[in-house]
């Protein structure tokens, strides 16, 4: 499903918080940490090329969630 809007950048004050950018293949992998922002951008690059990232906060291991 495609959506006509853009998620849009963090305020100023989140713009600098740190993430954790997940790749999955089966399993989560941790990329790295980012910025937020930073975290955005390569998501977005990701996209185009058809790829798929996701962004956690530090705090939050996906491995550590129950699946559905």
């Amino acid at each position: 499903m495609h959506f006509p809007w853009q998620n849009p950048l963090p305020l100023d004050e989140y713009a600098t918080t740190k993430v954790v950018v997940y790749f999955y293949s089966g399993q989560w992998i941790p990329i790295m940490f980012h910025k937020l922002v930073d975290a955005i951008a390569l998501h977005r690059k990701a996209k185009q090329q058809g790829k798929e990232i996701f962004i956690f906060p530090p705090d939050v291991n996906p491995k550590n969630m129950q699946e559905f």
